[in-house]
C-alpha cells in the first residue's frame, strides 16, 4: 500500500511538472489551440474505441490458417524440387549454403554468420533462379500466418470476445494515430493476402 501510494504521488507530481514545462512550449509554438480543440477532444473518443475493441471472426481465421498451411506445404515442395534436396528453410546457415555455395548466386551484405539471406537480398536475387520466387512466397505467407492469422485470435479478450488495441496519439511524427498491443494498423492492404486478413 505505501509503495502504491508513493507511486501514485510521484506520478501526479511528475505529470504536473511536465504540464508546467509543456504548457509554455505549447504557447510558444502556437499549438495550444490544436492541443485543446483537437488532441484533448480526441482522448475520450479513443478511450471508447479501445474499450469497444475490434470484432474478429475466429472461424474465418481458423480457415485462413489452414489455407496458408497448405500453401506453405506447396511452397516447401517447390523449394526442395528447385533446390534438388531437402533442407531446413528457416535455417539461415542452410539457406546460405544453398544460395551462395550450391547455386553460386551473387553474395550481398555480409553478416556475422556469413552472407545475408534477408528479404532485401532475396528480392535482389529474384529471377536468377526459380527457387528464389518460391522462397519469397514461403517467407511472405509464413510471416502473415505467424504475425496475424495465428496470433490475432489468441489476443481475443475472454469477456468481450474482441481485440482491444491501444491507440497512440503522440508516437508518429506525422501526427497520424498508431496502435500497439496488438499493432492493428500495419496489416498490409495493397495485396489480396493483406485484404483477406482485414476481412476477418
Amino acid at each position: 500500500p505505501s509503495a502504491i501510494r508513493d507511486y501514485a504521488c510521484e506520478d501526479a507530481d511528475v505529470t504536473f511538472q511536465l504540464f508546467e514545462i509543456l504548457e509554455k512550449d505549447l504557447k510558444k509554438t502556437k499549438l495550444q489551440k490544436i492541443h485543446d480543440d483537437i488532441d484533448c477532444k480526441l482522448i475520450p473518443v479513443l478511450a471508447r474505441m479501445e474499450e469497444s475493441g475490434v470484432a474478429i471472426d475466429e472461424k474465418y481465421f481458423a480457415k485462413l490458417s489452414a489455407d496458408y498451411e497448405k500453401k506453405l506445404e506447396g511452397f516447401e515442395k517447390s523449394i526442395y524440387k528447385e533446390a534438388g534436396y531437402e533442407f531446413n528453410i528457416n535455417s539461415t546457415k542452410e539457406l546460405q549454403a544453398l544460395l551462395f555455395e550450391k547455386l553460386n548466386l551473387p553474395r550481398g551484405k555480409k553478416t556475422k554468420t556469413g552472407y545475408s539471406t534477408d528479404q532485401s537480398v532475396l528480392e535482389e536475387l529474384r529471377g536468377m533462379h526459380p527457387v528464389i520466387d518460391s522462397l519469397l512466397l514461403h517467407r511472405k505467407y509464413s510471416k502473415l500466418k505467424s504475425t496475424y492469422v495465428d496470433t490475432l485470435p489468441k489476443l481475443i479478450h475472454p469477456e468481450t470476445g474482441r481485440i482491444h488495441t491501444s491507440f497512440q496519439q503522440t508516437i508518429a511524427a506525422t501526427g497520424r494515430l498508431s496502435s500497439t498491443d496488438p499493432h492493428l494498423q500495419n496489416i498490409p492492404i495493397r495485396e489480396e493476402t493483406g485484404r483477406a486478413i482485414r476481412r476477418g
